[in-house]
């Protein structure tokens, strides 16, 4: 009977390995959908339209990208948590996914459970932009502006937990400095309203602000690296400000968990040849991307790892949603 039962083992799993194979061969067979967690227009949505624009010829079905803005993140990331695990529903996550479990005491998914990393896209600093108007147009000068009128400046962001978010948080506590947080649907909603001198601050991608910056409608105090970037070196790294100040926010598309392995693997290939073939890679170095790639379980250390260290960093600097 032992034998008996080997050789059926063997069949099926002979079976289930052809099965997933025949899966991953047939994906896609009709259109599939990219969730934005932020409004159309800024560098998420950027992203994510230049990599579904390559993904849709090499796949020869449509990549459409679905902007689910609002509640921090929590309603895109939910969405995809709920969805069917079969490669049709991809999330283009922030590392917003990394720090909403120390932000939120209660979260509609488990991140670790209902959830699957397929590709790390690529990563940015952010930029921290103001009025041209402004009496600050350093980084000294807006610590010393701060720190003369502690809570009455204020930063926008894409929201709370968004990388906008997170590298103003980390800002302020490493500059000694007590800011507000202003909470929008997207960064580059925030900047508008800078632009008409509504608040005096914004936090976000540097794509989104270096036009404006370089038009003369906002102002950036610098970036949130150690050093310049090479597509603005005239732009200061607030690091050079503030020692040992860095934060850069990843991009990386993630599926529902129990999506099939062999899917996984084909999204995850897929994004790799769209970022080393073509003028993709290209785009988005010249917009001041870091672009990356690599595999499943690489992607699913840089979480694992942000999500240690976003869950001291906000313990300390006493940040919360709730």
């Amino acid at each position: 009977m032992r034998h008996i039962s080997w050789q059926a083992f063997a069949l099926f799993s002979l079976v289930s390995c052809q099965a997933l194979a025949a899966t991953a061969d047939q994906y896609p067979n009709r259109p599939v959908r990219v969730v934005v967690p932020f409004a159309a227009g800024g560098t998420f949505d950027l992203v994510a339209r230049a990599v579904s624009t390559r993904l849709t010829d090499l796949w020869k079905q449509q990549v459409i990208v679905d902007n689910r803005p609002g509640g921090g993140t929590l309603i895109a990331t939910g969405i995809v948590a709920n969805a069917s695990p079969d490669g049709y529903t991809i999330y283009l996550s922030p590392n917003a996914l990394a720090a909403n479990p120390a932000l939120h005491k209660k979260l509609p998914y488990n991140a670790e459970r209902d959830l699957a990393p397929a590709v790390l896209i690529a990563a940015q600093p952010m930029a921290l932009g103001t009025h041209p108007s402004s009496k600050a147009s350093t980084a000294k000068q807006l610590i010393e502006l701060a720190k003369s009128q502690p809570g009455k400046l204020s930063y926008g962001t894409a929201g709370v937990g968004s990388g906008g978010h997170l590298a103003g948080e980390i800002f302020k506590s490493a500059a000694g400095i007590d800011v507000v947080h202003i909470s929008y649907k997207g960064g580059n909603v925030a900047m508008l309203d800078v632009v008409s001198n509504n608040i005096p601050l914004v936090m976000t991608g540097l794509p989104n602000l270096l036009p404006l910056h370089r038009s003369g409608r906002i102002h950036i105090i610098g970036i949130t690296s150690a050093k310049r970037s090479a597509i603005a070196e005239e732009i200061p790294a607030l690091g050079e400000t503030v020692s040992g100040y860095e934060f850069k926010n990843w991009f990386g598309f993630i599926v529902p968990a129990g999506t099939p392995k062999a899917i996984i693997g084909k999204i995850n290939a897929s994004v790799n040849e769209v970022l080393n073939t073509g003028n993709t890679r290209q785009r988005l170095v010249s917009q001041g991307f870091d672009v990356l790639g690599g595999s499943p379980g690489e992607f699913a250390d840089t979480i694992r790892q942000d999500t240690r260290t976003f869950a001291d960093i906000l313990r300390k600097a006493g940040v919360s949603a709730n």
